[in-house]
């Protein structure tokens, strides 16, 4: 949505926004960090490319690789980018600070902008309002067009979604909880009718959930919140019954300045651990059972209260339906941009294209010796890669969670880690001293000629840097899959599999 038609646009954002809307000084339920993770969290702001307008700009926390902004290219995307990474100096190689991308624009003015498109007379399009937005706009002159910070993290809340729910007259609307007492006591009448979840207000795709199935697991909880409790914490959960779904999905919708809501598109959604898998188009039999269960006359309702409580602009709503045939309309409430809403953005560009898609990720081990480059070579020559002229084929949707966790980002591994902008004579993230750009077919052409006497490139997956070995490392490579059928789609998955083990990445969902 562009909340102002007819002007430029800058799509920027950091995701798991909820981390920022949280209150710090309420408790925790246990869990185990993960940085890797996080760092790929972190760069996966280059996916925000899909909703870019001719004329639009796009600040990414990483600078987008100057492959992957070919490839895009390519497609028919140009938007206008950072070159240098917004973190410049600002972080230590493998170590993610808390800082959103605004917060880190914030603090560049002083840099007079250089390697930073302009931005000044610009309409901010975030994935969701976080803290220090006014701050990077006043800094760079960007125009703001969004609710108070306060109403957005209301609205986002787990419990608003409990509270709305029930004025509603919705079932399950949960329970509140605000100590770890009554943690226990509403717990205990959970388990007498099965299991339940624990979920943080300001919990997070895989994260801030807990799936509690015994009263042993319960009391480690509550011993877990006691001591939280005691040293000042305030404890503030939602449990609910753990539903037996059948099909997770959401819908997106857009409410105006003037409370019209926008229903943009309903997507079905395949989650593994609670965490994001996939999202792909429902058939028209869903769509119909939708119709007529109201279920879209309830997202008008929905949003019309969300506008009277002030707010406006992208919505995604969690649902479900469950085994039996129920249909459990609102799972909780996303007052921002979502993975499905950038589904249906590439929907709508292959819609202009009569084909159709289905968005996914692969969390891969590898040692990033395979550069993107090379990779869409390797696609390429596998007959796998999306160029816009085929009617399938593989997508790749960015460089940066693929390589975040292997000592670069893109091309040759970068043992002392982020690279600061690129010289005029390298490909950036490539690692390579050559005037050489992406030699796949229809990509991009040479503007410098090849280097003389350079190999082949090694799609084997196995180069050592220094001649030892390269220590692996997680990544994600996020992707839509263009088929025409299921059958097509299985296919093609296959031989991406294939593909990938040749090359030494290891699945890991």
């Amino acid at each position: 949505m562009n909340a102002i038609p007819n002007q430029r646009h800058l799509y920027m954002g950091t995701f798991e926004a909820e981390a920022y809307w949280r209150d710090a000084e309420l408790a925790s339920l246990p869990a185990l960090p993960d940085r890797a993770s996080s760092a790929i969290v972190a760069a996966m702001d280059e996916l925000l490319f899909s909703f870019c307008q001719p004329g639009d700009a796009l600040l990414t926390r990483y600078a987008i690789s100057p492959v992957h902004r070919q490839y895009i290219a390519q497609l028919g995307f140009h938007p206008a980018v950072n070159e240098r990474d917004l973190t410049d100096g600002m972080e230590q190689p493998g170590n993610v600070s808390a800082a959103s991308v605004f917060e880190l624009l914030s603090s560049r003015k002083t840099d007079a902008g250089e390697g930073f498109p302009q931005l000044e007379g610009c309409v901010l399009s975030p994935f969701a309002g976080l803290p220090h937005v006014e701050e990077a706009a006043h800094a760079w002159g960007i125009t703001l067009h969004q609710p108070p910070l306060e109403t957005i993290r209301k609205v986002n809340a787990k419990t608003y979604s409990s509270e709305l729910k029930r004025s509603l007259g919705l079932r399950n609307p949960g329970h509140i909880v605000t100590s770890f007492a009554d943690v226990a006591e509403a717990g205990r009448k959970l388990l007498r009718d099965g299991s339940f979840l624990i979920k943080d207000d300001f919990g997070v795709s895989g994260k801030g959930n807990l799936h509690i199935t015994s009263t042993q697991m319960l009391d480690r909880v509550v011993s877990y919140l006691r001591g939280q409790e005691r040293k000042g914490k305030r404890v503030l959960f939602l449990l609910e019954p753990f539903l037996e779904k059948e099909q997770d999905f959401s819908c997106q919708f857009t409410i105006g300045d003037d409370g019209c809501v926008d229903i943009l598109s309903v997507q079905w959604l395949a989650n593994t651990q609670f965490a994001y898998r996939e999202s792909l188009s429902p058939d028209k039999a869903f769509m119909e059972r939708l119709e007529r269960e109201g279920y879209f006359s309830l997202m008008q309702d929905v949003g019309q209260q969300l506008y009277r409580d002030g707010y406006y602009g992208n919505v995604c709503i969690d649902s479900m339906t469950l085994r039996g045939g129920k249909l459990e309309p609102i799972i909780e409430i996303n007052a921002r941009k979502s993975m499905s809403l950038i589904k249906h953005q590439l929907d709508t560009y292959l819609a202009g294209k009569n084909m159709r898609g289905t968005l996914t990720n692969y969390s891969l081990s590898h040692d990033g010796s395979l550069s993107y480059e090379e990779l869409l070579e390797g696609l390429e020559g596998e007959g796998l890669l999306f160029t816009g002229e085929r009617e399938e084929g593989v997508m790749p949707l960015g460089a940066n969670t693929l390589y975040v966790n292997t000592g670069g980002r893109d091309g040759e591994n970068r043992i002392a880690g982020h690279a600061t902008a690129p010289s005029r004579h390298a490909t950036g993230r490539g690692g390579r001293p050559s005037g050489k750009q992406v030699r796949v077919s229809g990509i991009g052409a040479s503007i410098g000629g090849a280097e003389e006497g350079r190999s082949q490139p090694d799609l084997s997956g196995t180069k050592e840097a220094a001649g030892s070995e390269r220590a692996r490392g997680k990544g994600r490579l996020y992707l839509e899959l263009v088929a025409a059928s299921d059958e097509e789609k299985m296919r093609l998955t296959t031989k991406l599999e294939r593909f990938l083990a040749e090359r030494h990445f290891t699945v890991l969902n």
